[in-house]
């Protein structure tokens, strides 16, 4: 009977647990539960009111002044090629550094994607995505096909056109892994996407930056074209940190966390022969 009631609660336990954690897992993009985890007590104890320290929340665009001596001397972004994660961890995200890889994917034509997307994610064109922006519809008539499937139609002419959005539900961000590959340096320990976003213009030029409110580890991936990106450090360290800014080619990947960085882009046509430019964003939680 004493066993049969500890494998009982045992099963439950197990059961109740896995419940919890997919539960948490939905849950991480819009409230970082992970200090929690790592915390040693969820309950305050008891202090001396005189002496308590009082630790003020801090918004997504805001970091803590220590960290300020990371970027007061980053002046460019290194490039590296044939590397492993745990190269690009020890050697540039540790300490803040963002690091363009070069070789991170195969190039791609456009068409290869929109027929991925057409043929084998049929189910993807259904989900509603979130932080849209683009010229090709109003906002009224939007919806993800009517988007993708003008955007293919006007490859064939001189029209200009552009389409940012982010896939926030968690069956999108499944689907989309059909063309939103992870590259050859991705670890098998790190955790999937939680969000994932696709950037797309043809013959456009934008004529301001627009800034992605991201969170986590960023794996930025330019499959076709260039894209201009500008990294800004949080407040209060922009006074004394650069603003960085570089040229992603096609075929190259950048690797930066929003620790430190606030992110911004731009479309162009100035550099490359190629007026169409896609590129692919991961947001990944991470810890070391």
């Amino acid at each position: 009977m004493v066993a049969a009631l500890f494998f009982w609660y045992n099963d439950v336990h197990w059961f109740l647990s896995a419940i919890g954690r997919l539960f948490l897992i939905q849950l991480t993009p819009y409230w970082n539960w992970s200090p929690l985890y790592n915390a040693k007590c969820l309950v305050e104890t008891g202090e001396n009111p005189a002496t308590r320290t009082v630790h003020v929340a801090l918004s997504l665009s805001e970091m803590d002044d220590e960290n300020c001596v990371l970027c007061e001397f980053i002046d460019f972004i290194p490039t590296v090629s044939n590397v492993t994660f745990f190269f690009i961890q020890q050697h540039y995200l540790e300490s803040a550094v963002p690091v363009v890889i070069t070789d991170s994917h195969q190039l791609l034509r456009v068409q290869d994607l929109f027929d991925v997307i057409f043929l084998k994610s049929s189910n993807f064109l259904k989900r509603q995505p979130c932080d849209v922006s683009t010229n090709l519809l109003i906002k009224k008539f939007f919806n993800m096909e009517a988007a993708l499937i003008k955007a293919a139609k006007l490859l064939k002419f001189e029209k200009k056109w552009f389409l940012q959005f982010r896939n926030c539900q968690l069956e999108a961000v499944k689907l989309a892994r059909a063309f939103i590959l992870r590259p050859y340096y991705y670890p098998k320990h790190l955790s999937s996407a939680y969000t994932t976003w696709l950037l797309m213009s043809h013959n456009y030029r934008s004529k301001e930056m627009r800034i992605l409110r991201t969170q986590g580890l960023i794996i930025m991936q330019q499959l076709l074209g260039d894209l201009v990106v500008k990294l800004r450090a949080k407040e209060p360290c922009s006074v004394n940190c650069p603003n960085i800014h570089l040229l992603l080619k096609q075929g190259e990947s950048l690797i930066f966390s929003t620790d430190l960085w606030i992110l911004s882009y731009g479309f162009t046509t100035e550099f490359s022969s190629n007026t169409t430019s896609v590129t692919t964003i991961m947001e990944v939680q991470w810890d070391i």
